[in-house]
This record gives C-alpha cells, sequence and structure tokens, in this order.
C-alpha cells in the first residue's frame, strides 16, 4: 500500500497528471499498463527529430539531452529537458504530428508513455486531465504567437538578443548554438564583424563561452 501511494504521488506530479484523482489514476493503469521505463544515460536517440509523435511521453525522472537542426541546414540548438516533464504535447496532433527535437538520455532517466490512440478512450475522459492538456496547448500557442509579434530592434545586439529569444522561447538555463558566425550574421541582418565583436564582448562578461562554430549561453533567460 505504502509503495502504491508513492507511485500515485509520483505519478500526480507531472504535467498533465496533476489534479487527477487516484481512483482515475488507478482504472487508467489497469487498462493502459502505465509502466515507467527506466533506461541509462546514453549518446544513443531516444527519439529523433522527424519521428512520428505516436507516444503522449512524460520525463518521469532524470534529464534529457534535445537537439534541434534547422530546415536548412545552417544551425543547430543543444538544450537540455529536467524532469518532470511532459515531452512535445503540441506534436501529438495537427499538421505535422512529429518531433521536433533529437532526445538522449543525458542521466539515467524513466519515461512513462501512453498511446495516442489510448487518449481518446481513457484520459481525455478525466475533465481535469483535459482541463490540464488545454491549459499546456494554449501556452504552447500563446508563447509562439509572442514570439511572432513585431517589435522595434535598435542596433544588431537588439537584433540578436531577438533572435536568440525566439531560438529558446521555451528553455531555460544553459543553451548551446552551433552555427557559422557568417550565417548568424545572415540570420540577424549584419556583418560578421560586427556579430564577432557582440560575442566576444558577451563572453568577456562572462555571459557566453565561445567555442570553434558554436557557443553556449549560461542563463538564457538573462540575454
Amino acid at each position: 500500500m505504502q509503495e502504491l501511494g508513492k507511485r500515485y504521488a509520483q505519478l500526480t506530479r507531472l504535467p498533465l497528471l496533476q489534479g487527477v484523482s487516484s481512483g482515475e489514476l488507478l482504472a487508467w493503469e489497469e487498462a493502459l499498463r502505465l509502466d515507467v521505463d527506466e533506461l541509462p544515460a546514453s549518446s544513443l536517440p531516444i527519439i529523433r527529430q522527424g519521428d512520428n509523435c505516436s507516444l503522449l511521453l512524460w520525463l518521469v525522472e532524470g534529464e534529457l539531452l534535445r537537439e534541434h537542426h534547422s530546415r536548412d541546414g545552417l544551425y543547430a540548438t543543444r538544450t537540455s529537458l529536467r524532469a518532470p516533464a511532459v515531452i512535445e504535447v503540441d506534436r501529438l496532433f495537427g499538421l505535422t504530428p512529429t518531433y521536433e527535437h533529437t532526445y538522449r538520455a543525458k542521466t539515467d532517466v524513466k519515461l512513462l508513455g501512453v498511446r495516442k490512440s489510448l487518449l481518446g478512450s481513457h484520459l481525455m475522459k478525466s475533465e481535469v486531465f483535459r482541463l490540464n492538456l488545454l491549459n499546456a496547448l494554449s501556452a504552447c500557442a500563446q508563447k509562439r504567437a509572442a514570439a511572432l509579434l513585431p517589435c522595434q530592434l535598435v542596433g544588431a545586439e537588439a537584433r540578436l538578443r531577438h533572435f536568440l529569444r525566439r531560438l529558446f522561447r521555451d528553455c531555460e538555463g544553459e543553451v548551446e548554438l552551433i552555427i557559422q558566425m557568417k550565417d548568424l550574421a545572415h540570420y540577424i541582418g549584419e556583418t560578421r564583424l560586427s556579430v564577432s565583436r557582440i560575442l566576444n564582448r558577451w563572453a568577456h562578461s562572462g555571459s557566453i563561452r565561445l567555442g570553434r562554430g558554436h557557443f553556449t549561453i549560461l542563463d538564457v533567460a538573462a540575454i
């Protein structure tokens, strides 16, 4: 009984399951077998960018490294996702129900998945789950809309900050951008020299770590 209570406490801390009753969780567990998979840290992908999003997937424990490659092939981003988290819930349905990122286990992780085909027959019957899902999808839509709003940008540094904030709009903490300086300059309509000066100034102040063909922002919220 103690182990069961611990398991329910763990599940109800997960996004979308907060507030769901123990009775509903018990019914889902009996019908869906809510088994948590444990995976060791590894450089091998768990999910690849472009894979079909066929599972509602939670990160229950641990940390994932996620990587996104742009369609034009000119840049890639690397960020971390820490538990508890739901993985790309906004990609389950719509025009392109595929993952935006590749995911690898940065640490030992625990994952919980429910097949998309089972959402309607079980989870969507819960009013609490539906409200949680609606709130999560609304938050995703509002963040994207805010990132697309026009704003007055004066100078190269403002344009660079705006570009980075749009790239990493859903991220926290340390993030990495893999890109050639000339390509970054082209994205924001500046010269390579201008962008190089800004990044070197940020590196000198301790905001970023510069590398060859990439740089790491130590706290993306501070950019």
